[in-house]
């Protein structure tokens, strides 16, 4: 388990955050990738996830488990993840489980790495790219917005489906092509 402190920034220019990211020590540490995910849903209304995604990344796949926790300024959810040799063979064990599928996306993620700070470029379809930074405590999140002198009105605390949401498209039906379920 992990524990992942986030935030969001709008209204990006990608090149000037990749050119800021390599001058303060930033690594590339994934290209431009393609990621598939499936969120499940299960029939129990109550549960204690917050979060169930199956999430294709180039050739890994990777289902997880988030569990949200409270903040006002800031997304802290407890990460459960775990690497399974086959998307198609994890979509028809939790689907034999019971489990339905309720939304289906895709992005374009970048990731880049400063020390323990991760930083993500998504592009979703028909959106504007945006940027994630996750790390393991605030501080680092607000050094990081420091160092590449990010705007408090580009700053979000919120979701892929919020943001999503806010743009008018539908977050559980969102690819670059038709994708079978």
């Amino acid at each position: 388990m992990k524990r992942e402190i986030e935030i969001k920034i709008l209204d990006i220019d990608v090149k000037r955050v990749r050119r800021d990211l390599r001058k303060i020590g930033g690594k590339l540490i994934m290209k431009p990738t393609l990621m598939h995910e499936l969120y499940f849903e299960s029939a129990q209304k109550e549960r204690a996830y917050s979060s169930l995604r199956l999430r294709k990344e180039g050739k890994k796949t990777f289902l997880t488990i988030k569990v949200k926790k409270e903040d006002k300024n800031f997304e802290i959810r407890d990460e459960y993840e775990i690497q399974v040799s086959s998307f198609e063979q994890a979509k028809k064990i939790l689907e034999f489980m019971g489990f339905k599928i309720f939304r289906n996306r895709e992005k374009i993620r970048e990731e880049y790495k400063l020390k323990d700070t991760k930083i993500e470029l998504d592009t979703y379809p028909n959106m504007n790219p945006y940027m994630e930074i996750e790390a393991s405590s605030k501080k680092d999140v607000n050094t990081l917005l420091k160092s590449l002198n990010i705007k408090n009105s580009q700053i979000i605390k919120g979701t892929a489906t919020e943001i999503i949401k806010s743009e008018g498209l539908d977050p559980n039906n969102l690819t670059f092509k038709k994708t079978a379920l």
